[in-house]
């Protein structure tokens, strides 16, 4: 039996707290625990205290478990069975801690420490662009020191920032999720001054994402809050008239003067307006080598050996080579169920208040576009973001609160 509640418990409150600082921190070895300890500790807990409530795994939380106990038992017919085995078990993991999330903490909770996260994310990379000196003082030594020499070369001459992580794209990511946390609280917002905060907040990511010259999570962000601003109440009309004539002033004052802007178009220059970057070398190389184990693939974590020893940034095709024909539908069919249920419920849909709903569904849009530049879909602790927008929407509905900001 769920229980339905409106507040959080400080107990919970605080292990949503410690969880998310890990998963948001990730980067750092100086601020957090190891994560082969700190993660599965966290699952004995979330199956304690489910054993405790006595509740029972239902809905989407079930279904998603049933496939990915299935995919595991193909784990074992993969080309590197120890490795996949060891390597699938996190995405069990991840779900389990997602799961008790769900369960236990309300949606508008959970958004609103993911915002708080990732706003420290956005003020290290701002702090690294316009106070360089600091953040080489502060920030960079709680960053692994392997990567200190690339992060500095990357901000001094090809204008790339890290902020606080150690890849670009990590960082792009939360950026992303930043924007979206704070578009749907415009959104929902019924206080204009409210509203208008959580718009300049969005800006500031989307500016966030150009420092991080990231050109598939800038298309992906702007794609999802095309989106949401669509999906907004209001004429259809009147909003298509509004965003032509944003874009028309941006074209005719220049768009060089956004911030992070001039990084990105120089990248452009310096890959000569290609946005693949080497990426369709990779995944050639990738598809050829896929029919060397086409049924049940190299093993979960091993795409980069189709890869020709490079990372496959496609979670569709990496997903592909790792867990092979039958593998990879045996993963799909519960991400393609669930975002057809989402959209559905979403479409047809009396409150258009539920922020849990518009939480699930746009963080499913961003993983489903970014996964074709991305290996979202098919690396675990990035599944974890997705797993608890899915199942925070999933125990609301189940509860029956339909929550508002």
């Amino acid at each position: 039996m769920l229980i339905n509640q409106r507040r959080p418990k400080k107990g919970c409150a605080l292990l949503l707290f410690i969880v998310l600082w890990h998963y948001f921190f990730s980067s750092s070895f100086v601020l957090r625990l190891d994560p082969k300890i700190f993660w599965p500790t966290i699952f004995a807990i979330a199956f304690v205290i489910l054993l405790m409530k006595r509740e029972v795994l239902q809905g989407t939380e079930l279904t998603l478990f049933k496939f990915l106990y299935v995919g595991f038992l193909v784990c074992f017919l993969s080309a590197d069975a120890w490795t996949s085995i060891i390597n699938d078990v996190y995405f069990f993991v991840y779900l389990g801690v997602a799961a008790m999330i769900g369960r236990n903490i309300t949606t508008t909770k959970v958004m609103k420490t993911t915002l708080g996260f990732c706003v420290v994310h956005l003020i290290c990379i701002y702090i690294q662009v316009f106070v360089p000196n600091a953040y080489k003082s502060i920030i960079l030594p709680l960053l692994p020191s392997y990567s200190h020499a690339d992060i500095l070369y990357q901000m001094t001459y090809n204008a790339s920032f890290y902020g606080f992580t150690v890849q670009t794209s990590m960082a792009a990511m939360y950026m992303t999720i930043g924007a979206i946390c704070a578009a749907i609280f415009a959104k929902h917002s019924k206080r204009s001054i409210t509203k208008i905060l959580y718009i300049v907040l969005v800006a500031l990511f989307l500016t966030g994402v150009l420092f991080t010259t990231r050109r598939g999570s800038l298309l992906a962000l702007c794609l999802v809050l095309a989106y949401i601003y669509f999906d907004t109440s209001g004429g259809k009309f009147s909003k298509i008239v509004l965003l032509l004539l944003g874009i028309a002033f941006l074209l005719s004052v220049g768009v060089d003067w956004i911030p992070g802007m001039q990084g990105l178009l120089d990248k452009f220059d310096r890959l000569s307006g290609n946005m693949m970057n080497g990426r369709q070398t990779i995944w050639g190389n990738a598809l050829s080598n896929f029919w060397n184990y086409p049924l049940f693939g190299y093993g979960v974590g091993n795409s980069s050996l189709a890869g020709g020893g490079a990372l496959i940034d496609n979670a569709y095709l990496a997903v592909l080579v790792e867990r092979g024909l039958i593998g990879s539908v045996i993963w799909f069919i519960p991400i393609i169920w669930t975002f057809i249920k989402t959209y559905s419920k979403k479409k047809h849909a009396s409150d258009m208040d539920n922020i849990a709903q518009d939480f699930s569904l746009y963080i499913q849009l961003l993983f489903v576009i970014m996964s074709m530049m991305e290996n979202y879909f098919g690396q675990a602790l990035a599944m974890f973001i997705y797993y608890v927008a899915v199942l925070c929407e999933d125990f609301t509905r189940m509860r029956g609160n339909y929550e508002i900001d």
